[in-house]
């Protein structure tokens, strides 16, 4: 499984550090510990090879599962072990020597963890004997990855947004919809299926000079499935108004109704247009369309949802706009551009027939060409026959093709890479987290592995970039010299990212009393 390799990583290392830093504490189970971590670096070198094979094999893919589930119980030994010895070291708890010779005894009395070290020596030999019974191969799993991302940040230029490619008709429609017409408020509602594109068309058309001429005032808010009304008038307020301090004490104590009048009265001698990204429920819209003033001045408010009935609810005098999927010649202009950025944008003539069966699986879908195409981008020629196959098997059985894409996309990942992946399943439906933040929580998870000279922040930035550069995370905001000051990720790779973090146990999702994959 994914994580197999990160958390053997990451457990050896702990060893390794305790041996190091601990040596005073281990009296009697070094031997144990030593021999604990060799044949965790061993198995790590055989990981690889696994998950090559665990596709096509039931019991390659079981014994993936037995040394994810080892190293996990030698995490918990050694998470023991840090605890018991922090407790000893307390000032006044008992004096040195006698810390020293109590220390092991206390921890197998309390714990059990002589015993617990020596049933994980038996499991681990058992898998290591059962690799050679499935074939599973040893693989050089030194310095690749890191020199191609050290060279990257040399090399690579400023990270672009994705490339928008088949919709200059829907941009033109959308323009002229926002801007001419009725005076009253209507509601332009953008709606299609996860994928199509509705957040970037509708960013397009919402910096477009011609919107940007006509409003006053702009503002744009998500509202997703899980919503607090109060946080959304404030955010709206946010985004409208510059306020004093004194000025944001008094919102802080405003109820929900005077939020909503807040809102209205500031909008109401504006002509402004108010963005509500990624609506799906009615009761949603019913908790800010009272912040939205009607007088008559060609105000708008533009929504995007996958649920056609929200659109109809919200306004049923003004037709919704659906987005269509890409034709065949966009999807490849799309996909060329994605997949050769540094080629003006032309696929060799050796590789168009397997491209366009590649893109052909992608069914016109802007996001499966765009994660698809990031993949490509990054793989030798020679493999493209292999992703042509793989597409078609790598999901399991009855999942949308979006899916599958999406899912080989991630299985091909460093192994560095997945882990970090698999995180950003913590964070909310499109929450734009801070590149910075975002960095620290994955150092402070033990997901970053020191190299060579670089710093832990640099291994992380790096992570990041590559992340951006395979078109799995979004550049949401940009700071004044152009650098990621806030990244987002597509509702569906999130739920990508929590599906296989919680197939390998990396972490649960808990609404309530229930833990759900989403």
């Amino acid at each position: 499984m994914a994580t197999a390799y990160s958390i053997v990583s990451l457990v050896a290392g702990k060893l390794s550090d305790i041996l190091l830093q601990e040596a005073i504490f281990l009296h009697g189970v070094r031997g144990e510990i030593e021999w604990m971590e060799q044949e965790l670096k061993r198995m790590q070198s055989f990981l690889e090879d696994a998950d090559a094979k665990q596709q096509a094999d039931e019991r390659v893919k079981n014994w993936v599962w037995d040394v994810r589930d080892v190293a996990y119980d030698v995490e918990d030994i050694i998470d023991v072990f840090i605890l018991r010895i922090a407790r000893l070291r307390r000032p006044g708890f008992m004096g040195f020597f006698k810390r020293y010779a109590l220390i092991f005894k206390e921890l197998v009395a309390c714990h059990k963890v002589g015993l617990e070290i020596k049933h994980i020596k038996i499991k681990i030999g058992a898998i290591s004997e059962s690799r050679l019974t499935y074939g599973i191969e040893s693989i050089n799993c030194g310095g690749g990855t890191s020199s191609m991302f050290q060279e990257w940040r040399l090399t690579s230029p400023d990270v672009q947004e994705p490339d928008f490619v088949g919709f200059e008709k829907d941009i033109e429609a959308l323009v002229e919809r926002l801007t001419e017409g009725e005076q009253r408020r209507c509601v332009v509602s953008v709606v299609g299926m996860g994928g199509l594109g509705k957040t970037t068309l509708t960013k397009t058309v919402y910096n477009s000079d011609t919107v940007k001429k006509h409003f006053n005032s702009q503002a744009w808010i998500f509202i997703s499935q899980k919503y607090v009304v109060r946080d959304l008038l404030q955010n709206i307020i946010n985004c409208y108004m510059v306020l004093s301090k004194e000025e944001l004490k008094k919102v802080e104590k405003m109820n929900v109704a005077q939020l909503r009048h807040k809102i209205s009265e500031h909008l109401k001698e504006r002509r402004y247009l108010m963005v509500v990204d990624d609506i799906w429920k009615n009761e949603a819209w019913d908790a800010v369309k009272d912040a939205f003033p009607d007088v008559n001045n060609g105000s708008r408010i533009m929504l995007t949802t996958r649920n056609k009935d929200v659109v109809l609810y919200a306004d049923a005098q003004s037709p919704p706009y659906e987005l269509r999927f890409l034709n065949e010649d966009e999807s490849w202009d799309l996909f060329c551009k994605k997949t050769f950025p540094k080629q003006d944008t032309s696929c060799p003539l050796e590789l168009q027939k397997l491209g366009r069966e590649i893109v052909g699986k992608c069914q016109g879908l802007p996001l499966a060409i765009v994660v698809i195409g990031g993949l490509l981008s990054r793989k030798e020629t020679r493999e493209w026959e292999k992703v042509l196959k793989s597409i078609s098997w790598q999901f399991v059985e009855g999942q949308p093709q979006i899916y599958r894409i999406l899912s080989l996309s991630y299985e091909d990942l460093p192994h560095e890479l997945k882990p970090c992946f698999l995180y950003l399943g913590i964070f909310p439906e499109d929450y734009e987290f801070p590149a910075n933040k975002l960095i620290q929580l994955w150092t402070a998870e033990g997901l970053l592995r020191q190299r060579g000279h670089e710093t832990l922040e640099e291994v992380g930035e790096d992570l990041l970039m590559e992340l951006i550069q395979r078109s799995i995370i979004q550049v949401a905001k940009r700071n004044s010299c152009g650098g990621i000051k806030c990244c987002r990720i597509h509702d569906l790779l999130r739920d990508l990212s929590i599906v296989k973090a919680m197939e390998d146990e990396f972490l649960e999702v808990y609404h309530g009393n229930t833990n759900t994959p989403a």
